[in-house]
């Protein structure tokens, strides 16, 4: 298993808090492979991000297992034992049933209340419910380690808006 103390977990926040500011549907490619590429480098070099390369899976550790990231803004829930909805498999189109196996642990990120939680693939299965074209799951947060609790950002001193149009604008 990975040391999940080495993990620089206020600047994962930190990045995860900085691409807020892209807004619409448009964007969550950026986004996810922004956060997804940031938890590789906070992690003192124990994931290697393949997310771009791989299907069903972010990332490979050093301990030879395979990790998913997902992040959901209140994943957390007040008053439930169960977590919010993950998308587990988005078939754009129509769904295929539940997906084979492609990652042992899911790091899960509440980035309201910036905690991580960590679910092994059994317990992401436990509550998959297949939907007309995705996969949804809930974790069972006591069946969940907490890998880090209400972290506090590094504040990054991007906007991440304007660095995308400068991008845009020496592209075209």
């Amino acid at each position: 298993m990975l040391d999940w103390d080495r993990f620089n977990w206020p600047e994962i926040f930190g990045t995860i808090c900085a691409t807020k500011e892209l807004k619409g549907p448009q964007y969550n490619f950026m986004i996810s492979d922004i956060r997804e590429r940031s938890a590789e480098k906070w992690s003192d070099g124990q994931l290697k991000y393949v997310g771009n390369i791989a299907k069903g899976k972010d990332y490979d550790g050093v301990d030879g297992l395979r990790y998913e990231m997902k992040c959901v803004d209140d994943l957390l829930l007040k008053t439930k034992p169960h977590t919010s909805k993950i998308i587990l498999k988005n078939f754009a189109g129509q769904c295929l049933g539940l997906p084979e196996q492609t990652f042992d642990y899911m790091i899960a990120y509440d980035t309201t209340k910036n905690t991580v939680l960590l679910s092994s693939w059994e317990v992401c299965m436990k509550m998959a419910k297949v939907n007309d074209s995705n996969v949804t799951t809930q974790l069972l947060v006591g069946q969940c380690d907490v890998l880090a609790y209400d972290v506090e950002p590094v504040k990054k001193e991007i906007n991440i808006i304007e660095e995308y149009d400068n991008f845009l604008s020496k592209l075209i």
